[in-house]
């Protein structure tokens, strides 16, 4: 069990930094367009495996989830802040004088919700027993919930005193945890109801994108808006 746990851990670890070296990347160019076809071809793979796994409404919920609530929402107000072509003027000179620019903030969000996913997934394989919904995700317990929110809360605490933001950025991350969390008991959800393990076998140690992504299809778009409004507005 503990072998099982360490090796799992270790493709899960590895396949993270794959993911994260290029998006810190993104991050530091600040370049829309890189940002807008890395997040489409997140997205447009995670519904081809909503379509392909034959996830139930993928019009009503798997489409409108992953291109309205969470591609839509992201590019408009990554956009409107950041890219001069397009940019309402007052957005994007607030932008410019902000210490933090919204880029920082998407990899603020990112590293937020891996982090919860660690803790949670750390607590919970190590201590967890009350189990939250056996039905639904059976490894998922309280204990693993609890030590994933006060991962995202210390973190928040890290990035409000680091970059010198506002400590509501501990609710923000705490928030995001919860969503972070019910995004990945969707996603569970979704394939406990086809029976199956992971959505894909792209990503070793995570399964599919859908599997990678899950947790922020809820967390991201709600997460950026309240970043946005105490950090740049």
């Amino acid at each position: 069990m503990v072998k099982e746990y360490n090796s799992n851990l270790l493709r899960r670890t590895i396949t993270g930094l794959a993911i994260a070296l290029p998006l810190i990347f993104i991050i530091i160019v600040e370049n829309y367009w890189i940002f807008l076809s890395v997040i489409s071809i997140f997205s447009i793979a995670g519904f081809y495996e909503w379509i392909k796994n034959s996830f139930i409404r993928p019009i009503v919920w798997g489409f409108n989830l992953i291109f309205i609530y969470f591609w839509l929402s992201i590019c408009l107000l990554v956009g409107l802040l950041s890219e001069p072509s397009f940019a309402l003027k007052e957005f994007y000179d607030l932008h410019e004088l902000s210490t933090v620019s919204v880029y920082q903030i998407i990899l603020i969000i990112i590293v937020n919700t891996a982090l919860f996913d660690i803790c949670a997934y750390f607590v919970g394989s190590n201590f967890g027993k009350i189990h939250i919904s056996p039905n639904i995700s059976p490894n998922k317990t309280l204990e693993g919930l609890i030590g994933g929110l006060i991962g995202s809360m210390l973190f928040g605490f890290v990035i409000s005193y680091s970059l010198n933001i506002s400590y509501w950025s501990v609710l923000i991350c705490f928030f995001g945890g919860i969503l972070a969390f019910y995004g990945d008991l969707l996603i569970s959800f979704l394939k406990r109801d086809k029976s199956i393990k992971d959505t894909g076998n792209i990503l070793p140690g995570h399964g599919g994108v859908l599997d990678r992504i899950d947790s922020h299809l809820l967390a991201t778009p709600i997460t950026l808006l309240f970043f946005i409004l105490i950090v740049i507005l």
